[in-house]
C-alpha cells in the first residue's frame, strides 16, 4: 500500500488529511513535530512514498526540517503553508520541496497533486535497475542515463530530486528547443490548472546549481528572455 507521512502540529489538519488520504486508499502515518518526523526516517522503517509537510511548526520549522529530511529521503515532499507571500513560497521550494499548497486547501486539488508526484516517483523506482544496457544522453561533461534515471557531471554522480530530473530530461531530449514555463509545467507536473511560473523558475535554479558547477564553467540551461528556457549542449559558460 502507498504510504504518506503527514507532518503538522495542528491535529485538526492532521485529522482532515487522514480522512481524505485514507478514503483515497493511502496508508497515512502522522508526525506532529520535526522530532517525530526524523524518528520515522532514521529508525530504519520503510520510507513513506510521499511527505506532506507543514511549514509553520513550533521548534524546527518545515523548511529547516525539509533540509534535514533531504539528507535521508529522496521521494516527493509537498509543502502546506498558510503564507501566501511569493518569496516565502520560493524559499520553501529552495529548501528541497517539490511543490506547495496554501491553506486552506481544496482536498481534490491536494489529491490530484499527490497522485501526480507519486506517478513520477514510481517511475524512478521502476527503472532503478535497468533490464538492458542503459539508453543514455551524452553531452560534454554531462551524461543522463534514461533507464537508470541517473545523472553525472564530469563523471561524478549528481543527486537530483524527481522534478529536477524530469525537467532535465524534457529539456535535454530536445536540445535548442525553447519551452515556455507553462509548457514545462504541463509536461512535468501534468497539471494545467495549477500552473505557477515561480515553481518552474525555482526548480530551474536548483537544477542549474547541481549540473552547472562554477568551477567547471559548464552551462547547459539557458534563459531565452521573454520566451522561456532551452538546453544547449555546450561546454562553457
Amino acid at each position: 500500500m502507498t504510504t504518506i507521512l503527514t507532518v503538522d502540529d495542528d491535529r485538526e489538519v492532521q485529522d482532515m488529511l487522514s480522512i481524505f488520504l485514507t478514503a483515497e486508499g493511502f496508508e497515512v502515518w502522522q508526525a506532529h513535530d520535526a522530532e517525530q518526523c526524523l524518528t520515522y526516517l532514521e529508525e530504519g522503517r520503510p520510507q513513506p512514498d510521499l511527505i506532506i509537510l507543514d511549514i509553520s511548526m513550533p521548534g524546527m520549522d518545515g523548511r529547516e526540517l525539509c533540509r534535514r529530511i533531504r539528507g535521508l529521503y529522496d521521494q516527493p515532499i509537498l509543502f502546506l503553508t498558510g503564507n501566501v507571500e511569493r518569496e516565502q513560497k520560493l524559499l520553501s521550494l529552495q529548501a528541497g520541496g517539490d511543490d506547495y499548497m496554501t491553506k486552506p486547501f481544496d482536498h481534490l486539488e491536494l489529491l490530484a497533486r499527490v497522485h501526480s508526484h507519486l506517478r513520477w516517483s514510481q517511475l524512478l523506482k521502476t527503472y532503478k535497475e535497468p533490464k538492458t544496457q542503459g539508453n543514455k544522453l551524452h553531452f560534454p561533461g554531462l551524461a543522463i542515463d534514461l533507464e537508470r534515471l541517473t545523472v553525472s557531471v564530469q563523471d561524478e554522480p549528481v543527486l537530483l530530486m524527481a522534478k529536477e530530473l524530469h525537467l532535465l530530461i524534457v529539456l535535454a531530449q530536445n536540445p535548442r528547443r525553447v519551452y515556455h514555463p507553462r509548457q514545462l509545467y504541463e509536461l512535468v507536473w501534468n497539471d494545467q490548472s495549477a500552473y505557477n511560473p515561480d515553481v518552474i523558475k525555482t526548480q530551474i535554479y536548483n537544477l542549474r546549481k547541481k549540473i552547472e558547477p562554477d568551477a567547471a564553467g559548464l552551462k547547459y540551461i539557458h534563459t531565452v528572455k521573454g520566451f522561456g528556457y532551452k538546453f544547449e549542449p555546450v561546454t562553457s559558460a
